[in-house]
């Protein structure tokens, strides 16, 4: 009975292989290619698509909804060569780091923010959140030197993903986090603080080269680690007072507790140039005035804390996702051999 099952399974798949290859045959010719910057891309219809990558599963390129590209502005339904695609937003969140760490630290930073910047594709692929943000420098446009260098980087780790529980993780990062005034302990912000949301991977960690390695990477940046504002940047008014005594580990305002004069806000995420850790004070003559440390949300792995973690300590890539995305593992994205006919396949050899 078992070997007549089986039997009656294989001729059910191969009647649906033949059928389903008489349908795709056309879809598949007419897809049309376009070269962007150099990297394999092709821009195919959506419906297409799709239907091709159900049916022969993903390969070495990751089809993106909507990417920014660099110089072209929001594409929509982008499909390029996986560590292109990899190696040109890499270039993009971190850039040049070998001109000021060595080239194994720099190479171990480019890894994490690979697998992170994956991890976030495909997290938001299967849930259908936005990965607009990622701005794709076409590979083409990434001066030779660097873009040599980040390939190397990225070609070994390509199919790597963070993963919680086998489930993806939406590995969000930011440039740099934040300062605890009262602790003196520079760490991130766990996403329950920033947003709301207790996600388990992504809690406040202490992460101690943030202000040094904020300082080396500012050209990246484009932004001072400090920034000192006088008037409430909601309203304009001048500061009075301010209550920013509800912190995390990294200094982070907690999530629905900020009353600055006198009101209060349900949100903390909307302050100055995205800074989200702040504290209330007075500068040198006594005027009243917010004081931001770092840059970003500060939620999940800060850059310059990973370029900080691999100069520093010589820490690899692995541990450093571990360090920033609590309790999360490091999988194979499993992106080579899917669809219709990796399933077809599992039923012959099952």
């Amino acid at each position: 009975m078992k070997h007549l099952h089986r039997f009656m399974r294989r001729m059910a798949a191969s009647v649906l292989a033949l059928v389903f290859c008489a349908c795709i045959l056309s879809p598949a010719a007419s897809a049309a290619s376009t070269t962007i910057g150099g990297a394999d891309t092709t821009l195919i219809p959506a419906e297409e698509e799709n239907c091709l990558s159900w049916f022969f599963g993903s390969g070495d390129t990751i089809t993106l909804p909507y990417l920014n590209i660099k110089g072209k502005g929001l594409q929509r339904n982008v499909t390029l060569d996986l560590t292109d695609c990899l190696v040109g937003i890499t270039y993009t969140e971190l850039g040049s780091i070998g001109s000021f760490v060595s080239s194994s630290a720099a190479q171990q930073a480019w890894k994490a923010q690979a697998v992170a910047i994956h991890s976030y594709l495909e997290y938001s692929r299967q849930y259908g959140s936005s990965s607009n943000a990622l701005i794709y420098t076409p590979v083409d446009q990434i001066p030779s030197s660097a873009r040599e260098a980040i390939r190397s980087a990225v070609e070994p780790v390509k199919n790597e993903i963070l993963t919680y529980n086998g489930s993806v993780c939406d590995a969000v990062w930011s440039a740099s986090a934040g300062y605890n005034t009262q602790t003196g302990v520079y760490g991130t912000c766990a996403s329950v603080d920033a947003w709301g949301t207790d996600v388990p991977y992504l809690k406040s960690v202490e992460s101690p080269y943030e202000e040094q390695y904020h300082n080396k990477m500012r050209r990246i940046i484009g932004k001072d680690y400090k920034y000192v504002e006088y008037n409430d940047s909601r309203t304009g008014e001048p500061y009075v007072s301010a209550d920013t005594s509800h912190k995390d580990l990294g200094g982070f305002v907690q999530y629905n507790t900020l009353v600055s004069n006198g009101r209060s806000y349900r949100y903390i995420n909307q302050f100055v140039s995205s800074r989200y850790c702040f504290d209330f004070g007075a500068d040198a003559s006594g005027t009243p005035c917010m004081t931001y440390y770092g840059y970003g949300h500060g939620v999940g792995m800060s850059q310059c804390g990973a370029v900080g973690y691999a100069a520093e300590q010589g820490m690899g890539y692995r541990d450093i996702l571990r360090h920033y995305y609590t309790g999360a593992s490091i999988s194979s994205s499993g992106s080579s051999g899917g669809g219709f006919f990796g399933w077809l396949h599992s039923l012959f050899h099952w």
